[in-house]
């Protein structure tokens, strides 16, 4: 038996969270003692990478068309119980509508799951689900984690889940009975995401978890914190201060940095307390260093205000008298009376809107606008990129030294236990990509240059992830502007990012180095973000938590629309009056830690120092750019089908890669689709 001084024991429980001692420390803090079992697990994953059966089997524009749905629903009329992940709730919604559509005999039995559906209505869905009565349900993350599932026998993933961790989570929703096993397959949306898939499969093989990251002492969460010690009681600071860095994430919070939090606490800070001690003020501090609160109605705001959950700005869906669920204020704002869209797999008409509602009628068998989800897409994480990398680094050297790609096939095949038609289609781009450009790998700073009429297209391949990328672009893009003059169009993805400039901004390839020095990168980052949506948008949250603008009253919730107007106010107060404020500080480090990976993008800026620099320029989109490219011409399509549009151009482009290659030693392409 575990048992603690006080007959008291602390356990830990996770199957996909690692590493172990750090977690450990996490747990239990720095002075305790703590033990650590790690059970090995004997139930089989299986998990595999979806194979087409037909040609052309991962169109350039996205595996999203009717083929994904007819294949989709084989596999369930096949099943007893299918669960469906996307990563994207707008792509839960599509999904679910198409199968419905595709499975008419079924349609009652399949139902859609996200976190934006109302809460009765998701539980209902949970109910059919763990009763048996449904064949599918579609969701985002919802479903990840929760519900004793019960008897889904296959879990099926549309697009990598982009992390090792994730898709064990996701598998293990299948396969609970004893003597089942867990099933789950990886549905590849295009050549690129094949890739991904993949390398995650032989990761969860493997079991190699994706690391954790701490975030170190939040000034807004142990503001909170102070006041609620000594709503309880007075207490010295250096008692308070010594119990706080006993937690592993306070772990280096230096006596400095505790003393501006207080003094935050006291008055609201330098810029506010003059003339607002009485508004932000939360406890006392006494020549003695005795803490207490500055008033009895303290305790009680904090009792309605604690917590770290913070208002995130959705509008209810009401349907007559049925809250449907929610969607961005964003979204609203961007419709008409009388638009189409779709929610909890219907088709709804916009007829009004209210105060944070907005009153929806049904429109079924009319076709939707599908929300655009304010959901970011899910970041890479380290551990895959880097397995991407290696994957990249090895088959590209097997085609340098290989004029017979069969044996680069069979490679892949038998390392990373794909089909043969999966690995064709890896070897076919890898070898287009050859052709006209280079295989970027993890060694390397591959930037290519793609001229259209009126821009220049620098492509720049850092496989770190999207948030690393999200940081490190806009650390680029910050110091081209100083450097050339003039703004560029930034678009991130997971293996790098896009700068489109006009001509006179074009930089050498010194330049480009230049822009990527290590010196001075979290300064030029703090300045691109100085005043941007993301850290007043953040700064919410933060002055929430923090206490600075408190979410509910005795008796009644502040409106959104109030508390938004107060932290606008109080945030342009701070940015112009006392920019070293704990709170404003810690909307920039959540900022670049949470939303961004600037830790990440820094390592990557350590390490390209060392790298092979190359600057091509290409009178073509290469294979490896052409993803990014793509997301990027999207958005401006204003008349033609996105997709149609992608494919036709996708085409036009290889139909100049084909000509590329045969000039080059008559370096042939096997089918280039």
């Amino acid at each position: 038996m575990l048992r603690g001084q006080n007959n008291l024991c602390r356990v830990g429980l996770s199957a996909t969270a690692a590493p172990l001692d750090l977690l450990a420390q996490f747990l239990v803090g720095k002075n305790r003692r703590c033990r650590i079992a790690e059970a090995r697990i004997e139930k089989e994953q299986i998990v595999d990478v979806f194979s087409p059966i037909r040609r052309d089997p991962y169109p350039p524009s996205g595996y999203t068309g009717a083929r994904l749905y007819a294949e989709l629903s084989q596999l369930i009329r096949s099943r007893q119980s299918v669960i469906v992940f996307t990563n994207v709730r707008s792509a839960a919604e599509q999904i679910g509508l198409r199968l419905r559509e595709q499975l008419p005999e079924l349609a009652d039995a399949i139902e859609i799951h996200h976190a934006s559906l109302d809460r009765s209505v998701r539980l209902e869905v949970e109910d059919r689900l763990k009763n048996g009565e449904l064949r599918a349900v579609v969701c985002s993350t919802s479903l990840e984690l929760g519900i004793d599932i019960g008897a889904v026998d296959l879990v099926v993933m549309v697009a990598t889940p982009k992390g090792v961790s994730r898709a064990i989570q996701r598998i293990g929703r299948s396969g609970h009975s004893l003597n089942k096993n867990s099933h789950g397959i990886l549905v590849a949306t295009n050549v690129n995401d094949l890739v991904e898939a993949t390398v995650t499969a032989k990761l969860v093989r493997e079991r190699a978890l994706d690391p954790i990251k701490i975030l170190d002492k939040p000034f807004d969460v142990v503001a909170q914190h102070i006041v609620g010690i000594v709503a309880l009681a007075p207490a010295s600071a250096d008692s308070i201060y010594q119990l706080i860095t006993r937690a592993r994430p306070f772990h280096d919070f230096t006596r400095k940095e505790f003393d501006r939090v207080l003094n935050y606490l006291e008055g609201g800070g330098k810029a506010l307390a003059q003339q607002y001690r009485g508004v932000f003020g939360k406890i006392s501090v006494s020549d003695d260093g005795t803490v207490s609160l500055a008033h009895p109605r303290v305790a009680r705001e904090f009792l309605l205000n604690i917590g770290t959950i913070v208002s995130e700005g959705f509008v209810d869906v009401m349907l007559k008298r049925r809250r449907l669920g929610s969607v961005e204020e964003g979204f609203i704002k961007g419709l008409q009376i009388g638009d189409l869209f779709v929610l909890g797999g219907r088709v709804v008409r916009l007829i009004d809107t209210g105060v944070q509602e907005a009153f929806v009628e049904r429109a079924d068998g009319q076709l939707p606008t599908i929300p655009r989800w304010n959901a970011a897409k899910m970041p890479l994480t380290s551990g895959v990129a880097r397995a991407v990398r290696q994957l990249r680094a090895d088959l590209a050297q097997q085609l340098r030294r290989e004029t017979n790609d069969s044996l680069c096939v069979d490679w892949l095949v038998e390392h990373y236990q794909i089909s043969l038609a999966n690995a064709q289609a890896i070897v076919e781009q890898f070898r287009a990509q050859l052709a006209v450009s280079d295989v970027p790998t993890g060694d390397s700073m591959l930037i290519e240059l793609y001229r259209d009429d009126d821009f220049s297209h620098y492509f720049f391949h850092a496989l770190i992830g999207r948030s690393a990328n999200d940081a490190l672009s806009r650390i680029v893009a910050w110091r081209m502007k100083n450097c050339s003059g003039g703004n560029a169009l930034v678009t991130i993805d997971d293996s790098g990012f896009l700068l489109t400039l006009r001509r006179f901004q074009e930089l050498t390839l010194e330049d480009w180095r230049l822009c990527f020095e290590r010196e001075g990168a979290e300064e030029d980052l703090r300045l691109a973000l100085r005043g941007s949506e993301l850290v007043k948008w953040q700064f919410r949250g933060v002055a929430q938590t923090g206490l600075m603008v408190p979410r509910n009253y005795p008796g009644h919730q502040r409106a959104r629309k109030q508390m938004h107007w107060s932290t606008e106010t109080i945030f342009r107060v701070l940015e112009a009056h006392e920019a070293d404020h704990p709170l404003l500080e810690e909307a920039y480090r959540q900022a670049t830690q949470i939303f961004l990976d600037a830790e990440e993008a820094n390592a990557f800026l350590d390490r390209v120092q060392h790298f092979d620099w190359q600057l091509r320029e290409l009178p073509v989109v290469s294979p490896f750019s052409f993803s990014i490219y793509a997301s990027k011409i999207k958005e401006t399509m204003m008349l033609e089908d996105p997709t149609v549009a992608v494919e036709r151009i996708y085409r036009e482009l290889y139909a100049r890669v084909r000509q590329i290659a045969t000039a080059n030693d008559n370096q042939t392409i096997a089918t280039i689709r």
